[in-house]
């Protein structure tokens, strides 16, 4: 084992360094060392470690002198400290006696002083309810007239503030009997508030209205108390409603026998329609009494609030129509589901409701002195209207379908019940505006039906539109079809003249709109056989150029000039086509409109034809100077409805015109023409066509140019009404003509060429 000479081998040794670690964890070198050796080592350490202190002590022995006489005087230090601290606490025990015992003595002063003050104020309290208390008594009491609930109020107000919840005064024996005292009063002044409130809302009497609200409003139960008015006038409205509704049939059958199985109860006879005049007794007193005096009364009640500086109340009286509105729809429905009777008496005469209902709201508007407070809501009544509604138009469309069901055609009896049905649907409508114009938009739907089914029944094809023959079975039943539409918009406008004062202008036009459609069938009705007439006139008229008379260069103009046989026969087929085929038809302003368009296309073609005429010498000029008078006699049966229309007019100027032309050279008519002058309304490009009449057969007229027909040309004139087109059509012969002169090197035109030509170019402008 190593000897220890210093303190550093002490560091450096094995077994000692666990200890210098100052972690003991278990170690091999105390296992291999043995007690005796482990306590050697320890006993040279301590040698060591003595040797080391007494060198140390050696070398700094001034230092540590100086530190023990330092620790001397530390010493002496500390204990004056001591004393002085010793002397501080005996002065603070002192003065914390001084200021703890005042505290104590302030605080005990001052704790009864505040039971001294509550004491006071519950003294003074005691007192002035027992103050009050009395003078509420009086108040109470010694009134001749009776209680003065206003002043009592003002007590029962202040008593209300002396005894606040905060403010405990149970117990106190001075005051129990006053407090069941007031209890009582309090109960008295508000059930007199209530009854004073009561009569004052039936008289109307706002003296006693007001004492009530003050009396209320003193009470602080004034919400409550106006909530209260408001739901009671709201139970007696649905109470009044239904009772009103409340209506048991009383039954045919012997009380004292059973009935028979299978068998119903039926009304007594007479009592189905007196119980319907007892609904509608009850209904008229529900709505004119009941409903209109609670309203009145809640409205009276509100202006008072507003008096009262109370604006929580501004809109009480809106708030009230619109839960009378709730009620009335509740009741009714109710009552409607749980009686079929109630529900037919007022789905099948709602006109007669909705007017009480109107007249109600009317009567509360001239009343009421704030606007927009009872709007009228007609989802009150929105079920009763549709089933309403829905059963009107089922009586107006059912006659129509009825009517048209057979085989037959509907007479006019059938149709008089349709008019009677929509007499008594807008009459009993009346009562609002905006009911007459749905049952006129129903009204409506049954003539479009009733158009729908005459359009169904008219005969088409040739057996309607031939004119040769007498009339056909179709066409006599076309005429019957087109005269009843006709007897039902005379009649339906029959009827809305005499009701014109009470439909609104949207209702008539909704009507209105619906018959102009059978004005507009029976034109479609007539448009074929109209077009046979129209095709046979233009057949008559093209026979004009068979006419060898207008031809006829040998004809003296000194002889004897008679209508052309083709005037005849259109005189006679157009008279024989207005009495045979029109006449019987009874809306003579349609027929008279028709045969305006007839008489216009008419003049049209003969014009067209009369200036087509080719060649055409003197005596024939003269003759169709006579037969354009003989036309205006031949189109008198289709023009004695009236004078021509604007478009018919300008036609029939055409007519005159070319008359006015015809006697004059063609340098006069084609400066009458081109000036504008005169009668003359004739389109240049006729009087062109005209020209070609005595023009040189080298200057073929533009059908022969082109190597149509006279029908093809005519055909063309109709699909191309403008008049450049229609000069460009004749300007082609023309330049052919100018082309062949030259090609021909002819020293010169045809004097007619050039005057032709001053037409021709108005294509150009």
């Amino acid at each position: 084992m190593t000897e220890l000479s210093k303190w550093e081998d002490i560091e450096n040794d094995e077994f000692f360094r666990q200890f210098l670690d100052g972690e003991q964890k278990p170690n091999d070198i105390n296992q291999l060392l043995s007690v005796a050796q482990q306590l050697n080592k320890l006993g040279q350490a301590i040698q060591v470690l003595n040797i080391e202190l007494q060198k140390q002590v050696l070398a700094n022995h001034e230092d540590l002198l100086s530190q023990a006489t330092w620790v001397e005087k530390l010493e002496s230090v500390l204990s004056i400290m001591q004393s002085h601290s010793l002397s501080l606490l005996s002065a603070v025990e002192r003065l914390r006696g001084k200021i703890i015992d005042p505290f104590h003595r302030i605080e005990t002063q001052t704790l009864v002083l505040t039971r001294l003050h509550e004491t006071s104020d519950l003294l003074r309290r005691v007192a002035r309810i027992q103050y009050l208390s009395k003078r509420l008594y009086a108040q109470m009491t010694n009134n001749a007239n009776g209680p003065d609930i206003i002043k009592a109020a003002n007590s029962l107000q202040e008593l209300e503030q002396l005894m606040l919840d905060d403010v405990d005064l149970n117990g106190l024996d001075i005051i129990a009997d006053d407090r069941q005292v007031i209890k009582s009063h309090r109960s008295t002044v508000q059930r007199i508030a209530t009854h004073i409130l009561k009569q004052g809302l039936q008289t109307m009497d706002k003296v006693k209205i007001n004492a009530a609200v003050q009396v209320f409003q003193n009470l602080g139960i004034l919400d409550v108390s106006i909530e209260s008015v408001v739901n009671s006038a709201l139970n007696e409205v649905e109470r009044i409603a239904t009772e009103s509704l409340d209506i048991s049939l009383s039954v045919n059958q012997d009380l004292g026998k059973r009935g028979g199985p299978g068998r119903a109860a039926v009304p007594s006879p007479g009592t189905s329609g007196n119980l319907r005049s007892k609904i509608w007794e009850n209904l008229e007193r529900l709505f004119q009494d009941t409903i209109y005096t609670q309203c009145l009364q809640i409205e009276l009640l509100q202006r008072v609030l507003l008096e009262h500086h109370a604006n929580e109340f501004k809109e009480l009286t809106e708030k009230f129509w619109v839960k009378v509105n709730g009620v009335l729809a509740r009741v009714l429905l109710e009552r409607a589901q749980s009686s079929s009777f109630v529900k037919q008496a007022l789905e099948g005469e709602y006109p007669k409701f909705l007017r009480i209902f109107l007249d109600l709201g009317k009567q509360l508007k001239e009343r009421s002195q704030i606007i927009g407070a009872y709007t009228i809501d007609r989802t009150v009544l929105s079920a009763f209207e549709n089933a309403y509604l829905s059963r009107s138009v089922s009586r107006l469309l059912d006659p129509v379908h009825t009517m048209f069901s057979g085989e037959n055609l509907p007479s006019q009896d059938v149709i008089d019940q349709l008019i009677r049905t929509i007499t008594n649907e807008l009459s009993v409508s009346l009562v609002d505006n905006g009911l007459i114009i749905i049952v006129a938009r129903n009204i409506g739907k049954a003539i479009r039906l009733f158009c729908l089914k005459c359009e169904q029944s008219f005969v088409t094809g040739g057996e309607g539109s031939q004119v040769i023959d007498s009339p056909t079975p179709g066409q006599q039943t076309n005429v019957t079809i087109a005269n009843l539409l006709f007897y039902l918009s005379t009649q339906t406008s029959r009827v809305m003249a005499n009701l014109a004062s009470g439909l609104p202008t949207e209702a008539i036009a909704v009507i209105t709109n619906a018959l102009k459609e059978t004005e507009e069938l029976t034109k479609n009705a007539l448009s074929p056989l109209l077009a046979s007439i129209t095709d046979a006139i233009e057949s008559i008229i093209l026979t004009i150029h068979d006419d060898q008379d207008f031809r006829d260069l040998s004809s003296p103009l000194g002889k004897e000039i008679g209508c052309s046989l083709y005037i005849r026969e259109l005189q006679g087929f157009i008279l024989r086509s207005v009495n045979t085929f029109l006449l019987p038809y009874k809306n003579q302003i349609v027929i008279a409109e028709c045969c305006k368009t007839v008489a216009s296309r008419c003049i049209e073609l003969f014009v067209r034809h009369a200036c087509l005429l080719r060649p055409l010498s003197d005596f024939g000029r003269a003759k169709l100077i006579i037969d354009i008078g003989q036309m205006e006699i031949a189109l008198a049966p289709l023009c004695r409805g009236g004078q021509l229309s604007i478009t018919e007019q300008q036609q029939y100027r055409v007519l005159r015109g070319l008359k006015a032309l015809l006697p004059l050279c063609p340098e006069e008519m084609v400066e009458e023409v081109l000036k504008g002058k005169g009668e003359s309304s004739v389109p240049a490009s006729l009087i062109l066509l005209h020209l070609f009449s005595t023009a040189p057969s080298e200057l073929l007229s533009p059908h022969q140019s082109t190597g149509w027909s006279l029908g093809r040309l005519s055909h063309w004139m109709d699909g191309h009404p403008s008049e450049r087109d229609r000069l460009s059509l004749c300007c082609g012969p023309l330049e052919r003509y100018q082309l062949l002169v030259r090609q021909q090197n002819l020293p010169t035109f045809h004097p007619l060429f050039p005057i032709m030509m001053k037409l021709a170019n108005l294509k150009d402008q």
